[in-house]
C-alpha cells in the first residue's frame, strides 16, 4: 500500500506532521477526522520526498513560488474552517513554515494584524499577494465568510497555476525538436560538408547547383558566423528595448492577440483567464464594478488591458456587459453569448464560471491540436533540410562513379 504524508492541526492548533499507510488518500483523511485532526496536507510518497525536502531550512532564495501561496491559502483556511482564530492560525503556520521569505511575510503579516489593520490590508503589503487576492480575502472580510472565500481562492490559484503549468509543458517538445534539428543542421554545415569540399575541388568536374549553393552556404557560415551573431544580438537588443517602452508593449501585445494561428489561442487564454476571475470575484461577494477593475488590472496583456477601460467606463454608465465585450472583439462569440444569458438570468458568476471551465476545455484542445500539427512539420522540415544535403553531396560521388563507368 503506498505511504501518504500529512499534515494536519489539532484542536489546539498545533501543527502535526506524520506518515500513514493506506490504500488511498480518503482513508487516511477518515483516518485524522477521527482522531480529532484537521487535514491541512496529504500527499503520496512520490510528492511527499520533495515536500520533507522543502521542510529543510533553506538560506539561499528569498522568492517565494507561487505553489507555496496556494498551500498557504489552502492551510490558513482549513485551520479556519476548524474553528482557530485567525491570529492563531496564522501563528501555527509561522511555526511550521521553513522557506525565510514566507517565514519573514507571515511575521509581518501577524505584527500588522496585532497592530489593528485587517487581512486584507496585512496582506496587501506584500507583492506575492495580487490584487485579485487581496481584494476576494477583503470581500470575505466584509462578508463574514473569510474561510470559504480563502478556500474558493486556493482552489481558483490552483487551477490557473496547473493550466499556466500545462501550457508551457506542451511547448516544450517542440521547442526541443526545434534545437536539436537546427543544431544538427549547424553541425553537418561545419563539420560534414567542408570535408567534401576539398574532395570536390579534385575531382574538378561541373557540380550540380545544388551542390554549389550548399558548399558556398557552409563557407559563408565559417566565415561569417559572427556576422550572424552580431545581427541576432542586435536584434534581441532591439527588440528588448522596444518591449521596455508603453508603445512597444502595446505593439507586442497586439500582436499576440491577433496574429494568425497562436492569435486565436491567445483570445481563448485571455477569454478564460477572464472569465475565470471575474466569476470568482462576482461569486464572492464583489460587485461588477470594483471586480472589473481587479481584472483589468490583473491582464497582463496591454493591449486587452486597454480595451477593457472603454468597457468598465460604459459599465459604470449602466450599459451591459456582454454588449459592450462584443465591441471589444477578442473574446469568442459563444464566451459573449454565456455573458449576455448571465446578465438576463441574473446568474452571471456561475455562467462565467460555466464559461470559463468550457474555454479552458477548448484552450487545452487548440494546444493538443497544434502540438499535433507542429511537431511533425517540424519532423518533416528537419528530415527535409538533411536530405538536401545529403543529396547535394551524394550526387557528385555518383556522377563520378557513372563517368568512371
Amino acid at each position: 500500500m503506498p505511504i501518504y504524508h500529512y499534515r494536519a492541526a489539532d484542536p489546539g492548533g498545533n501543527i502535526i506532521q506524520g506518515t500513514l499507510e493506506a490504500r488511498e488518500e480518503r482513508l487516511v483523511v477518515l483516518h485524522l477526522q477521527q482522531g480529532g485532526l484537521v487535514p491541512l496536507r496529504i500527499s503520496a510518497e512520490e510528492a511527499g520526498a520533495g515536500w520533507q525536502s522543502g521542510l529543510l531550512p533553506r538560506t539561499r532564495g528569498r522568492r517565494v513560488p507561487a505553489k507555496e501561496v496556494v498551500q498557504f491559502t489552502q492551510e490558513l483556511a482549513a485551520l479556519l474552517k476548524a474553528g482557530l482564530p485567525l491570529d492563531r492560525s496564522l501563528q501555527a503556520l509561522h511555526g511550521v513554515t521553513s522557506r525565510p521569505a514566507m517565514k519573514a511575510i507571515l511575521a509581518q503579516i501577524l505584527r500588522d494584524l496585532q497592530g489593528g489593520k485587517t487581512l486584507s490590508d496585512a496582506l496587501a503589503r506584500h507583492r506575492i499577494f495580487s490584487h485579485l487576492y487581496v481584494s476576494l480575502v477583503e470581500a470575505g472580510e466584509t462578508g463574514g465568510f473569510l474561510e470559504e472565500a480563502l478556500s474558493r481562492l486556493a482552489e481558483y490559484l490552483k487551477r490557473v497555476s496547473e493550466f499556466r503549468s500545462y501550457l508551457i509543458t506542451a511547448l516544450i517538445y517542440p521547442m526541443i525538436l526545434a534545437g536539436v534539428g537546427a543544431l544538427s543542421m549547424v553541425l553537418m554545415l561545419v563539420y560534414v560538408v567542408p570535408r567534401f569540399e576539398a574532395f570536390f575541388k579534385e575531382m574538378g568536374q561541373t557540380l550540380y547547383w545544388s551542390t554549389s549553393v550548399l558548399l558556398a552556404l557552409s563557407h559563408a557560415f565559417r566565415s561569417y558566423w559572427w556576422l550572424g551573431g552580431l545581427l541576432l544580438a542586435l536584434a534581441v537588443m532591439l527588440l528588448m528595448r522596444l518591449a521596455r517602452t508603453p508603445r512597444g508593449q502595446l505593439t507586442l501585445d497586439r500582436f499576440k492577440i491577433r496574429a494568425p494561428f497562436l492569435g486565436d489561442l491567445n483570445r481563448r487564454v485571455a477569454a478564460a483567464f477572464f472569465a475565470k476571475t471575474l466569476g470568482t470575484l462576482l461569486h464572492n461577494g464583489v460587485s461588477l464594478v470594483p471586480s472589473l477593475k481587479v481584472v483589468i488590472s490583473s491582464v497582463n496583456n496591454r493591449y486587452l488591458s486597454r480595451s477593457l477601460d472603454g468597457v468598465l467606463e460604459n459599465v459604470q454608465k449602466g450599459q451591459h456587459l456582454s454588449v459592450l465585450l462584443k465591441k471589444v472583439g477578442v473574446f469568442p462569440d459563444l464566451f459573449m453569448e454565456m455573458v449576455g444569458i448571465g446578465e438576463e438570468t441574473g446568474h452571471l458568476a456561475d455562467m462565467l464560471l460555466t464559461s470559463a471551465e468550457s474555454l479552458e476545455s477548448d484552450a487545452r484542445a487548440a494546444v493538443q491540436r497544434l502540438m499535433a500539427l507542429l511537431e511533425p512539420v517540424l519532423i518533416l522540415v528537419t528530415a527535409l533540410v538533411v536530405a538536401f544535403i545529403i543529396v547535394s553531396l551524394l550526387l557528385p560521388i555518383l556522377n563520378l562513379y557513372e563517368i568512371q563507368f
